[in-house]
């Protein structure tokens, strides 16, 4: 808020001390030229607290709130509002919102706003331990302590019949509040409350990522949370709200109310579906970015895509730990004794699936994945961008899955490098033979993990890799696997045409610049 409502507003007399206070409240910092100051009456202030979550925010915590709540976080609290004015009420909401986005201060926010903007008298606050809980509580009443608050809706701590750090129970607004905390499987009986039920529960990450883990600890928060907790509520109505992130586990208690029709629900992931952030002034797309490459890196892309994504198939493929595939051991000054190249073909057409081109060598007879190169490739871009490699590399051993159609650019393979007098390298076709695809796959993912695994991943592709792993899901037939087939086809291409593989040729002495491949488009002749 940039300014509270002034004494003649209210109608009371202030002190010297309180008036420097007031015009504190009143005039930002004369560095901050984007803040406008701006006055309020007492109409003003309740109107929009009670309609406008940034203006409550700023109002509620001045110094903590830095940025304006981005859209979405407007539609929760909208949708928060739907349901806590409702009498003779048991809604049940199941909010997910990203890990680091702040979903706690909303919830501390809406327990503050029910006590002073609605007729709710027993907000009860659970969560994973006591401890945590009680936290909550205090800063719950942080806010309400307040000066911009205590002006706006008067001192709740004149009506104080119990203050313990699990229990705030006070006269305030008109009637009696009960402010209280517990952690799972607590005691509702021994708060001593006087026979009073809660009329809003909040279960704030009552489960955690090591509880996540185990299905008969998950198992037991459900039933405590089902069988307690949320029998205990106020005979005239009770709102219900668990809020967390997803876990990457099948007990995540967030995945199975997202499917519960009892449960209303509410999730969003932390990149939206445009690319940009959910919050970008708290959380900028380059960080969240970094942050993902940084757990594909440590070989667990599944908590970024659970605990930020909120994707609740973020472990679908359950066929390979990635994080038993071994470090690179070797340096990039090692020298490989063979080069090859795999193509699994698509083409450049909005709706199909990306062209992949591996490139990979040989170091101490195991086969290193080195590069990644995938795109929506015409057949003409498909050639120059496996030249190029050859060409920088030496590589003089190109492999083309030739499945049906996907035969045909070998004709063109050999077609340009005629065109264009290239020689020395050499190009075959690669089966897919008896075996389906996905059984190609799960035998590969075999070959990456173990004490002796018999493909290596090079670092800077490993990330593209993992990617693609994660998200492979063995009962699916639509996967984007481009990456996976090629790794596939190593052992096949190691087999089949290792003398290829370890010959030495001219190309490295040859230059792809004097020469340029036309796309399809471009050369009418092919």
């Amino acid at each position: 808020m940039d300014a509270p409502i002034s004494e003649d507003d209210l109608g009371i007399e202030i002190t010297s001390e309180e008036e420097a206070e007031l015009e504190e409240i009143k005039t930002k910092s004369d560095n901050d030229t984007n803040l406008v100051e701006a006055s309020y009456n007492h109409s003003q202030v309740y109107d929009l607290a009670k309609t406008d979550l940034n203006f409550f925010a700023s109002l509620a915590q001045p110094d903590i709130i830095e940025f304006d709540f981005p859209p979405v976080f407007l539609a929760v609290w909208e949708w928060l509002l739907t349901y806590v004015f409702l009498t003779r009420d048991f809604s049940k909401l199941a909010l997910g919102l990203p890990r680091g986005f702040g979903k706690t201060t909303v919830m501390k926010l809406f327990a503050a706003f029910c006590i002073l903007l609605t007729k709710k008298k027993f907000i009860l606050i659970i969560s994973a331990n006591q401890a945590l809980a009680e936290n909550i509580i205090a800063d719950v009443v942080d806010i309400l302590n307040e000066p911009n608050i205590k002006k706006v809706f008067g001192d709740w701590t004149l009506g104080i019949e119990k203050d313990t750090q699990k229990v705030k129970k006070f006269g305030f607004r008109g009637r009696d509040i009960i402010l209280a905390g517990i952690g799972i499987n607590g005691s509702l009986r021994g708060m001593n409350l006087k026979n009073r039920r809660p009329d809003v529960m909040i279960f704030e990450d009552v489960q955690t990522r090591e509880d996540a883990d185990s299905q008969t600890t998950s198992e037991a928060i459900e039933r405590w949370m089902i069988g307690t907790a949320m029998k205990s509520k106020a005979h005239y109505g009770c709102l219900y709200i668990f809020v967390a992130n997803m876990y990457p586990t099948k007990w995540s208690i967030l995945r199975k109310l997202k499917h519960n029709p009892s449960w209303i629900k509410f999730i969003a992931g932390g990149i939206r579906i445009d690319g940009t952030s959910l919050w970008e002034d708290l959380q900028p797309i380059k960080q969240l970015l970094e942050e993902y490459e940084s757990d594909l890196n440590f070989g667990h892309p599944e908590i970024f895509y659970s605990e930020v994504l909120n994707d609740e198939n973020a472990n679908v493929n359950t066929f390979i730990d990635i994080s038993k595939i071994p470090a690179y051991p070797f340096v990039d000054e090692d020298i490989n004794s063979g080069q090859f190249i795999i193509i699994d073909p698509s083409n450049d057409k909005a709706n199909s699936d990306f062209v992949t081109i591996s490139y990979n060598v040989v170091i101490d007879g195991l086969p290193v994945v080195r590069e990644i190169h995938e795109g929506r490739y015409s057949p003409g871009d498909t050639i120059r961008t496996a030249l190029e490699i050859c060409f920088r590399t030496g590589c003089s051993f190109i492999a083309v899955e030739s499945n049906a159609y996907q035969y045909s650019l070998l004709y063109w393979f050999n077609f340009i490098t005629l065109q264009m007098g290239v020689i020395g390298i050499e190009t075959a076709p690669v089966y897919s033979g008896q075996l389906a695809k996905t059984t190609r796959i799960l035998n590969m993912f075999k070959e990456l993990t173990g004490d002796k695994p018999t493909i290596l991943l090079h670092p800077e592709c490993r990330s593209l890799i993992f990617n693609q792993i994660i998200q492979y899901n063995p009962l699916k037939r639509d996967n984007v696997d481009g990456i996976l087939d090629c790794l596939a086809y190593v052992p096949v291409v190691m087999n089949d045409y290792l003398y290829f593989i370890t010959a030495r040729s001219p190309i490295g002495s040859q230059d792809i610049g004097s020469a340029k491949v036309h796309s399809a488009e471009e050369n009418s002749s092919f």
